[in-house]
């Protein structure tokens, strides 16, 4: 009787099993980039472009083969469902390594097309997002004549993996998602311009607030936020010397802040101590006295990031996390509001550091 009842149990518990709903890989179309824009269309303002990687048994420099699906939608998530009747396998966003979000967009809001991405279980965290100009659609029709992958060039833009510039701010889905949300801490994203029809530029930086875009950097204030935020050491610094020209390579950055009073007044104080060598130099430095090249290095280098921290006050973002730190120093109820009275007028203070190592292979 046990036997008995031991064997209804078991096939029971066979029939409550559903059938299997995986596909196989060769059903399936690997998403490996995705282009959010605003459409010129009220009812749907949604352009979604879709970046499908297509299997190719070549692996080599102008190989990649890709298919670019477009609609526009009234929103992102009926927008993918819409597109599934466009291919004829499942789409599978787990390879999806870049977001693009076109201008126009970034500059409106971008909360809902944020709250799709975190919502979506299938998006990685680690994914990289920028925002395309002008669009996201055209950036994602280029066809880089060195791509061996489909939506790899983009990706080794981004990663350590390929090239790093100084001038390239790299943002994940999951920091920016965290900025968007955290008191004191505002998001910020690289931007991509399309150079020709075979290649990218990306070396300029859009702040945002927790809605919109506020202040695009230009190259070389995107160089510069790098190193006083990021302490990035692969990048490089120009100066004036008694009329020379100067350009020096960082070997070593560091910088950190603090916020208090001086004389009365709030103030950020913010300290910056770097290691450089002469990558531009006139013949004969090397037998010269560094120190007082030091000192006109400190004093241009601390003009520069001073100018650069006023731009971004007066666009009233904080990228850096001032107002984090402020909250953690200053616990208390009404610590927001006060910090949001105290930084539109707050004062910086540079003190830069620059030693110099040496001229180069040669002096």
């Amino acid at each position: 009787m046990r036997l008995f009842i031991r064997i209804f149990l078991a096939l029971f518990a066979v029939s409550l099993l559903g059938g299997c709903g995986f596909k196989d890989i060769d059903k399936r179309f690997f998403v490996v980039a995705l282009g959010i824009d605003q459409s010129d269309n009220e009812k749907k303002p949604y352009r979604l472009t879709l970046q499908l990687a297509v299997p190719s048994p070549k692996i080599e420099p102008g190989a990649s083969k890709t298919q670019i699906e477009t609609i526009d939608s009234q929103s992102i998530a009926e927008g993918v469902r819409m597109l599934k009747a466009y291919v004829d396998k499942e789409l599978d966003f787990g390879h999806c390594k870049v977001f693009l979000i076109g201008e126009k967009l970034a500059r409106k809001d971008y909360q809902d097309l944020l709250q799709w991405m975190s919502r979506r279980r299938d998006i990685q965290s680690v994914a990289d997002i920028a925002i395309g100009k002008p669009d996201a659609e055209s950036l994602l029709q280029v066809q880089p004549l060195s791509e061996r992958y489909p939506g790899n060039t983009l990706f080794l833009s981004f990663g350590a993996d390929g090239t790093e510039s100084s001038y390239t701010y790299v943002e994940s889905v999951s920091d920016f998602s965290r900025r968007a949300s955290e008191k004191g801490l505002d998001p910020l994203m690289p931007v991509i311009y399309k150079d020709t029809k075979e290649s990218f530029i990306i070396n300029r930086t859009a702040l945002l607030n927790k809605k919109r875009v506020k202040l695009i950097l230009s190259s070389a204030e995107s160089q510069l936020y790098n190193q006083l935020a990021n302490d990035f050491t692969k990048s490089s610094m120009h100066g004036m010397f008694e009329g020379m020209d100067l350009v020096v390579a960082i070997t070593a950055i560091h910088s950190n802040f603090r916020i208090g009073k001086q004389n009365g007044e709030d103030t950020i104080t913010v300290n910056i101590k770097m290691r450089v060598v002469f990558e531009e130099a006139p013949k004969g430095l090397y037998d010269e006295q560094w120190r007082p090249i030091e000192i006109s290095l400190n004093q241009e280098y601390a003009k520069s990031c001073l100018a650069l921290l006023k731009k971004i006050q007066k666009a009233n973002v904080d990228p850096i996390g001032f107002g984090l730190r402020y909250r953690a120093n200053h616990p208390g109820k009404d610590v927001w509001k006060e910090w949001k009275s105290i930084y539109p007028n707050i004062a910086f203070k540079v003190n830069a550091d620059i030693r110099i190592e040496g001229t180069g292979l040669i002096k």
